[in-house]
C-alpha cells in the first residue's frame, strides 16, 4: 500500500537577488513530494537550493511562482492563517541551539506548545516525553539552556520542536558539528522519535553515510534542480551521477565497487557497512566466487 504525501512542492521556483548583478536562481521547476510515516533525505552540495527549499514547508520562505501544500492545502491561499502551518511542519533550522532563548532548559522546550494553547497537564507530559527522546537528563531540567555544552543545546532546541508534536518534523543538518557519538545519537533519538510517533521526518545533511543509515527516500538537489529521487538503493546506485554533482557516495559503496571490479560476485546495491558485513558473510558461508 502506497503511502500518503503530507507536503507537495509543485513547479516551485525561488530567485535570489531578483533584476540584480547578483541574481541566482536558487530552485528551478522544483516537484516532490514528502511521504508520511517515513524519514526523507534531501542531499545536495553547498548551494544546492537545500535550505532554500525547506524553508517552503513551513511558510518561512514564499515561492517565487509555484505551490506548497500540507495535507492536501495550500499553505499560502490564506497567508493570514500562515502560523498554523508551523504548528504542523516543526522546523529545526541548523545550528537551533541560537534559536533558545528561556530561562530554564524546561521553559524552552514547554514554550512551543504553551503558545498552542495546550492544557499544562498535557504539556508537562509532552516536556518529558521530547527531553527523553532526545536524551536530556532531568538534572539540567533547571538550569539555563545558555549554561549548557552544544551537544546538549542541540537536543534541547530538537526537543522544543518534538513537544510540539508537528506531523512533519524538518531538520537542517541537524548533526553538524558534532562529534560521531553525538552524531549517532542525534540522529539514532530522531528515527526512534518517529517510529514510535508515525511522524515525517526530514533531514538535510551533506553525511552520505548519515544519509545512507537513517533514511528511507532521498532527494538529491544540483544547482537548484532536483536530479535523482528514490529509496537509498536506487540514489546510491548513481555513483557517477552524484560525484559528478559534487557529492561522494557512502564509503563503503568504493569498497564494495572495487570488489565487484575484482570478480567477487556482491550486490552493487549496498550502501551501508551493516548491509557490506551481511553480504560479506553469506559469501563466505557459501564460498566466495
Amino acid at each position: 500500500m502506497s503511502k500518503m504525501s503530507v507536503i507537495d512542492v509543485k513547479n516551485v521556483n525561488f530567485i535570489y537577488g531578483k533584476k540584480t548583478p547578483y541574481e541566482v536562481h536558487a530552485l528551478q521547476n522544483i516537484s516532490l513530494s514528502i511521504k508520511e510515516n517515513c524519514v526523507t533525505g534531501i542531499i545536495g552540495h553547498t548551494g544546492s537550493g537545500k535550505s532554500t527549499l525547506i524553508q517552503m514547508f513551513n511558510g518561512i520562505t514564499k515561492p517565487d511562482s509555484g505551490s506548497i501544500f500540507v495535507d492536501g492545502v495550500d499553505i499560502w491561499e490564506k497567508p493570514k492563517e500562515i502560523s498554523k502551518i508551523r504548528f504542523k511542519v516543526g522546523m529545526v533550522m541548523q545550528y537551533p541551539e541560537y534559536q533558545l532563548f528561556a530561562d530554564t532548559v524546561w521553559d524552552d522546550i514547554a514554550y512551543g506548545p504553551k503558545n498552542m494553547g495546550i492544557p499544562e497537564d498535557e504539556i508537562k507530559e509532552r516536556v518529558e516525553t521530547a527531553a527523553a527522546f532526545c536524551g536530556i537528563d532531568s538534572e539540567i531540567m533547571t538550569k539555563s539552556p545558555f549554561d549548557l555544552s552544544g551537544g546538549q543545546k542541540r537536543r534541547v532546541a530538537l526537543a522544543g520542536i518534538m513537544a510540539m508534536r508537528p506531523s512533519v518534523l524538518v531538520l537542517d543538518e541537524p548533526a553538524a558539528g558534532l562529534d560521531p557519538r553525538g552524531r549517532r545519537e542525534i540522529l539514532g533519538g530522531i528515527c526512534k522519535y518517529q517510529k514510535e510517533s508515525g511522524t515525517a521526518v526530514v533531514i538535510v545533511s551533506h553525511s552520505m553515510e548519515d544519509m545512507a543509515k537513517y533514511c528511507d527516500e532521498l532527494f538529491v538537489l544540483a544547482k537548484g534542480k532536483l536530479i535523482l529521487q528514490g529509496n537509498c538503493k536506487e540514489v546510491f546506485s548513481e555513483g557517477e551521477l552524484l560525484r559528478s554533482a559534487g557529492l561522494d557516495v557512502p564509503e563503503i559503496y568504493g569498497v564494495v565497487r572495487a570488489m565487484r571490479h575484482k570478480g567477487v560476485d556482491i550486490s552493487k546495491y549496498i550502501y551501508t557497512v551493516n548491509g557490506a558485513v551481511d553480504a560479506i558473510a553469506e559469501l563466505l558461508e557459501g564460498g566466495v566466487r
